[in-house]
């Protein structure tokens, strides 16, 4: 029998490098959906911004698919998603953030493999843990895609999920999909826990379905490398978009920011790395629950004067 994969892998003219699942078929990667326009920043409403939380707890999970046998069941090709988890865990433990890391390598402070069943749990587990006052935080590096099977609810105007390709230690491929997300924050956290999402992957614009009517006026927001029909870069230390990200956090501390908004850090970012074309392959993107002012939405992770970060772009 041929792999299960063979069939989404011949609709794809193969070219370039990137953080995507085409890529992780093959060693390369389908060309990215060329941008309309580089205009694209987030516009909030000019409500006033939330007052900073009691708690904030950030899980951070990376993938480099190396050292055992990623490629059981699907070529996913290595990736130097460790370096965004090491440098994103540093930011938030300067931030006095309750910091738990995942990497499929043995690492920093790293708690063991990012298994998809153990870390769905601990989210669960994290969810119902925190109250109105509180903020989680995810993070995730690794390859992502649409999926290989048909939208499952009808939610997805191009017919297709989004998915988080995890692995088991084993190989196996085990994806978190978008409709697993979205149920996990619904039925697990209290209205009320601001929760952001970052992820660093393909395909990933809106992995977190924050569209669904059931999510209101949720703080909830997602922080993604690429739209949904994009390629993340990677850029051999790390990804394109985590490293603009925490450059971007380098230089708002530098000028003495203190407290900004989701919109001041996403905005920022966009205009400094991707607005200018430095990435021109990708447009970083920013989703939202739909009834989110996001200039309420208090970034979460602000580390103390003096905090540095060194990436490739530096």
């Amino acid at each position: 029998l041929k792999p299960f994969w063979l069939k989404y892998l011949a609709q794809i003219p193969f070219v370039g490098e990137c953080r995507s699942s085409p890529e992780a078929m093959g060693g390369v990667c389908a060309r990215p959906t060329p941008r309309k326009s580089r205009d694209i920043a987030i516009i909030g409403r000019g409500g006033e911004l939330s007052s900073p939380r009691h708690r904030t707890v950030c899980l951070v999970t990376a993938f480099d698919y190396e050292g055992y046998n990623a490629q059981k069941e699907l070529p996913l090709v290595s990736l130097s998603c460790t370096p965004d988890g090491l440098r994103f865990s540093q930011l938030a433990k300067a931030c006095g953030a309750e910091v738990m890391q995942y990497f499929d390598k043995q690492v920093g402070e790293s708690r063991g493999f990012p298994q998809k069943d153990m870390i769905v749990n601990l989210m669960m587990n994290i969810g119902q843990s925190l109250g109105p006052s509180d903020c989680f935080v995810f993070f995730y590096g690794g390859h992502g895609m649409g999926s290989m099977n048909a939208d499952d609810d009808g939610d997805e105007e191009d017919g297709q999920d989004e998915e988080l390709c995890f692995v088991d230690p084993d190989g196996h491929y085990n994806p978190m999909k978008d409709d697993d997300i979205a149920d996990l924050l619904i039925n697990y956290f209290n209205p009320e826990t601001q929760i952001l999402f970052v992820t660093d992957c393909c395909q990933s614009g809106t992995v977190c379905d924050l569209s669904r009517e059931e999510f209101g006026d949720r703080p909830i927001a997602h922080m993604a490398a690429v739209k949904d029909s994009q390629y993340a870069t990677d850029l051999g230390d790390g990804g394109a978009f985590t490293t603009s990200l925490l450059e971007t956090i380098e230089d708002m501390v530098e000028e003495g920011d203190a407290d900004f908004s989701i919109v001041h850090v996403y905005n920022k970012c966009f205009q400094k790395y991707d607005a200018d074309g430095q990435f021109e392959d990708q447009t970083f993107s920013f989703e939202r629950t739909p009834g989110l002012d996001p200039d309420t939405f208090r970034w979460p992770l602000v580390p103390p004067a003096g905090w540095s970060v060194s990436t490739t772009i530096d």
